[in-house]
């Protein structure tokens, strides 16, 4: 499948599913990720905020699983001009504020170096049984993938089991590590 096509139908797919039916899905996912950063035991975990609007997986329940175990968290701030992204400090007190593309983002923000990175949750719409990840196109998480340490793990979450397989792919585009859906953990 195209990327555009599997952005566009997961789109669609994502904002078709009953309320009820997306917070299960969610919880499971959420709770499968959970188990696998028990497995692998990161010292930081860089995480995205969800975007409302978007309905992305809200992640509140990873970043609370991090600070109860002492493992610290970073979120990415964006930057549109470029399309890149530096990782910050997070933790529950840091005070958050919606940027212009309703992104939230801290307010104060305490930059952490990518390299100091061991496990990335990436947010995407689809993903294949290759480790290949569609998002919402501007290859933000591409570019940092590529700023992070070689080892880092690239975890994708997703309302959705993977598709077949993602075409037109080209030099950028860097696979995940894992993937995770309601039902399955992936490995790549």
């Amino acid at each position: 499948m195209k990327k555009n096509l599997a952005r566009k139908s997961h789109l669609e797919k994502r904002a078709n599913l009953a309320k009820e039916q997306f917070n299960d899905c969610e919880k499971q996912t959420i709770l499968n990720c959970i188990e696998l950063i028990k497995k692998l035991k990161p010292k930081v975990v860089h995480c995205y905020l969800p975007i409302s609007n978007k309905l992305e997986i809200n992640t509140e329940l990873i970043f609370n699983f991090c600070w109860e175990n002492n493992i610290k968290t970073v979120v990415p701030i964006s930057d549109f001009e470029n399309n890149t992204m530096i990782s910050v400090l997070y933790n529950n007190e840091t005070e958050l504020e919606i940027n212009y593309y309703k992104i939230p983002e801290p307010k104060n923000p305490v930059i952490v170096m990518n390299k100091e990175i061991d496990f990335i949750v990436t947010p995407l719409l689809a993903f294949d049984k290759f480790g290949q990840r569609v998002g919402f196109g501007k290859g933000f998480y591409d570019r940092f993938f590529i700023q992070c340490k070689s080892n880092v793990k690239k975890v994708g979450i997703s309302l959705f089991e993977p598709i077949d397989k993602i075409e037109n792919l080209n030099q950028y585009d860097i696979p995940l590590d894992h993937a995770i859906s309601p039902n399955n953990t992936f490995n790549f």
